[in-house]
C-alpha cells in the first residue's frame, strides 16, 4: 500500500470528520443524514484533503529511487532483482549486502558448489537474520535462490579486475574444467581468500609474523616462509573432499601467492623466484 508522509488515510480522515461532526453511525433516526455525511467526507477526502498532485509526484520520485536501486542490482538474475527491490520497496533494507556480509564471512563459500552446501549457507543466514528481519519467514526459497545467485555475482566481480595470467596448460585446464563443471572459479576463491587473509593477523602463524613499521598493523606477513603460506595446510584438510581441490594444492599456493605478490605486496624479484621454482614442482 502506498502512503504519503504525514497525510491520513481516508480511514483517519474519516475517523477524523466522525469525530467533529459528533456522528453516530447507530442512529436510525438520522440515518439518510448520516449516509450524506458519509458520502460527503469522501468526496472531502479526495477533492479537498488530498493533494492528487503530490501524491503522483511522490510515486514519481519512489519510482525513480526503485530504479535507481535495480541498477545496482544489475549483476543479478531478474526474479532475484524483483525479490530485493521488493524488499527495499516495503522496508527500505538492502538484503543484498546485509545477506552478502553474512556469506562473506566464510572463507571457502566461493568453493562451494552443491545444492546442500547453499542450502545449508542458507539455513545458517536464516537463523542469523529472522530476528531482526521477521518479513524473511516466507522467504526462505528466496534466500536459497539469492544465495546461489550471489554465489556466482561474488565471483565475477572478485574477477572483474584480478585476470589471472597464464602459467602453464595445466592450471588453465584446471581452472576452465572447475568453472565449467562446478561453477567455481578458482581465482576468484583464491583473490577473495587472501584479500581477507592478510587483513587478519590474528590468523598467521607465529612463524609467519614480523614487526612491522606501520603504527596501526603490528605485523607483516612472511611470505618468504617455505611452509604452510597463507595457512594453506589447514585450509587443504578443509576443502581437499573436493574432487576438484583434491591434488592440486600446489596450483593453489600459486594462485594465492601471484595475488599476494601483486595486490598486497610488491616484491617482483622475490616472486620470479618463487614462481621459477613452482612451475619446476608443477607438470
Amino acid at each position: 500500500m502506498y502512503e504519503v508522509h504525514g497525510m491520513l488515510t481516508i480511514e483517519e480522515y474519516i475517523a477524523k470528520r466522525k469525530k467533529e461532526d459528533k456522528l453516530n453511525e447507530f442512529d436510525v433516526e438520522k440515518r439518510i443524514d448520516n449516509i450524506k455525511l458519509c458520502v460527503d467526507y469522501i468526496f472531502e477526502y479526495f477533492n479537498n484533503y488530498l493533494d492528487i498532485t503530490e501524491v503522483e509526484n511522490q510515486t514519481i520520485l519512489n519510482n525513480e529511487r526503485l530504479d535507481a536501486f535495480r541498477k545496482q542490482l544489475r549483476e543479478y538474475d531478474k526474479d532475484i532483482q524483483d525479490w530485493l527491490v521488493n524488499i527495499y520497496d516495503e522496508y527500505g533494507k538492502y538484503m543484498h549486502r546485509i545477506i552478502g556480509k553474512i556469506l562473506d564471512e566464510n572463507d571457502i563459500f566461493l568453493l562451494y558448489s552443491t545444492e546442500s552446501e547453499f542450502r545449508s549457507a542458507s539455513y545458517e543466514c536464516y537463523s542469523k537474520l529472522i530476528k531482526k528481519y521477521p518479513f524473511l519467514k516466507d522467504q526462505t526459497e528466496m534466500l536459497f535462490l539469492f544465495i546461489k545467485d550471489y554465489h556466482r555475482v561474488k565471483s565475477i566481480s572478485a574477477m572483474k579486475y584480478n585476470e589471472l595470467p597464464f602459467f602453464t596448460q595445466s592450471i588453465s585446464d584446471w581452472i576452465e574444467k572447475t568453472q565449467a563443471k562446478y561453477n567455481v572459479s578458482i581465482p576468484a576463491f583464491a583473490y577473495t581468500y587472501v584479500i581477507k587473509f592478510s587483513d587478519d593477523y590474528k590468523k598467521w602463524p607465529a612463524t609467519h609474523k614480523k614487526k612491522s613499521d606501520n603504527p596501526y598493523f603490528p605485523y607483516d606477513y612472511d611470505y618468504k616462509q617455505k611452509k604452510n603460506l597463507f595457512n594453506l595446510d589447514s585450509l587443504y584438510t578443509r576443502v581437499s573432499n573436493k574432487a576438484f581441490i583434491r591434488g592440486h594444492k600446489q596450483e593453489l599456493e600459486l594462485i594465492m601467492m601471484y595475488y599476494w605478490m601483486h595486490d598486497i605486496e610488491t616484491d617482483d624479484e622475490y616472486w620470479n623466484e618463487y614462481l621459477e621454482k613452482a612451475l619446476t614442482i608443477i607438470k
